[in-house]
């Protein structure tokens, strides 16, 4: 994949969507540049990543003792000048895919937004380590305060829209999250999600609908758009839904099921290839999400695990590898700034004075996809 490299040394991003300074365009660095970046490998850029963000953690005032809504931007983003892959495999999924990577040349450097990716909080069935995929399950105890950890970290953020999937958990974690927001803006589920489908047929949806948009234009508060969505469902695992890995072995044996699960185009029974998902995501993440950070729109994406790993793939330019490696902590926030032309990943700091924790975060100043760890976690 053809991409140009940005390095964002920057202490601190505006967050008010009606106060945002504009991100100068990018100087194209030479083609010996890209070709050092992309030898150096995901390694590198995470060693390089980790180093970065805790320095400028030690720089930041009071970050030993509070938080701050400053982020650190921490490592080299990849900012797309053309189609490409980062895989050959990845790229036959995508083959036939919008073309929205073509930026348009007006929109470079006078678009300032913010991304912030984040898995929904721990699940019941997460916590018993079952496949779970697009089954409807709720948040454990846990996963409701990792969400208000999650939340509480991205409070200073001032979200104009966000987006989750049908599921409840991911819609429990972006509602809880939002408990925590600094500026009080109030969600609202907007029924027929953002086009408006399903819309139809049920009268009580419509009445529903038409409510929250009255209270987006009249509340006598701030308010922000939850719209939910398919294209951003888990990894659907089939026949594999609902049984622990020990129970999915014995039925279908062990080799297949890790094959199933480790693998990008294999397809468990009556479910969905990783490679599926990727293709239904990274769609609607081009023709609908990014349309809206072109707006100048700060967004709020609550997700899964599958589906996260798609779009930080799609987004860093990684290889099938490095995507099947990637782990992503849940309900951590995942965060990029946005120009209008690239993408570059940074990451928040941690709430350091509250009582509201996430001890499984292991913090490091890392994003949360630099996590590598039990493939358990995203079952």
């Amino acid at each position: 994949m053809e991409r140009c490299w940005l390095k964002l040394l920057v202490s601190e991003l505006p967050l008010s969507a009606s106060s945002r300074s504009h991100l100068a365009a990018p100087a194209a660095p030479s083609s010996f540049h890209r070709s050092l970046h992309r030898k150096a490998g995901l390694k590198s850029t995470i060693a390089a990543m980790q180093n970065r963000s805790l320095r400028a953690q030690a720089r930041l005032p009071g970050a030993s003792s509070s938080f701050s809504s400053s982020f650190c931007i921490s490592s080299v983003s990849s900012c797309y000048s053309s189609r490409g892959s980062a895989d050959s495999a990845v790229a036959a999924s995508v083959d036939d895919l919008p073309d929205a990577r073509e930026r348009d040349a007006e929109l470079v450097g006078n678009v300032q937004a913010q991304l912030v990716l984040m898995r929904h909080g721990e699940s019941m069935w997460n916590d018993l380590k079952l496949f779970t995929g697009d089954v409807d399950i709720p948040l454990t105890e846990k996963g409701v305060m990792e969400a208000l950890a999650g939340g509480k970290a991205v409070s200073e953020v001032d979200f104009d829209i966000i987006f989750t999937s049908r599921l409840v958990r991911s819609k429990q974690t972006a509602l809880i999250a939002m408990t925590q927001s600094k500026y009080k803006r109030v969600p609202v589920l907007i029924r027929g999600g953002y086009y408006g489908n399903g819309k139809t047929g049920d009268e009580n949806r419509l009445r529903l609908r038409d409510a929250a948009a009255n209270a987006l234009e009249h509340a006598s508060c701030l308010m922000v758009p939850v719209y939910a969505d398919p294209a951003l469902n888990e990894r659907c695992y089939g026949d594999l839904q609902g049984l622990s890995k020990d129970a999915a072995n014995e039925e279908f044996g062990e080799a297949l099921v890790q094959k199933w699960r480790r693998s990008h185009d294999t397809r468990p029974p009556n479910g969905e290839t990783l490679q599926d998902t990727y293709r239904r995501t990274t769609v609607f993440f081009e023709q609908t999400i990014e349309a809206r950070l072109k707006e100048g729109k700060n967004v709020l994406v609550v997700a899964h695990g599958n589906v996260l790993r798609c779009i930080i793939t799609h987004l860093s330019g990684l290889s099938i590898d490095e995507m099947l490696a990637l782990q992503v902590a849940t309900a951590l926030p995942y965060a990029y700034a946005y120009n209008g032309h690239c993408f570059a990943q940074h990451c928040l700091l941690p709430p350091t004075h509250s009582d509201i924790h996430h001890s499984s975060w292991g913090w490091d100043g890392t994003a949360s996809a630099s996590k590598k760890g039990d493939l358990d976690s995203l079952i």
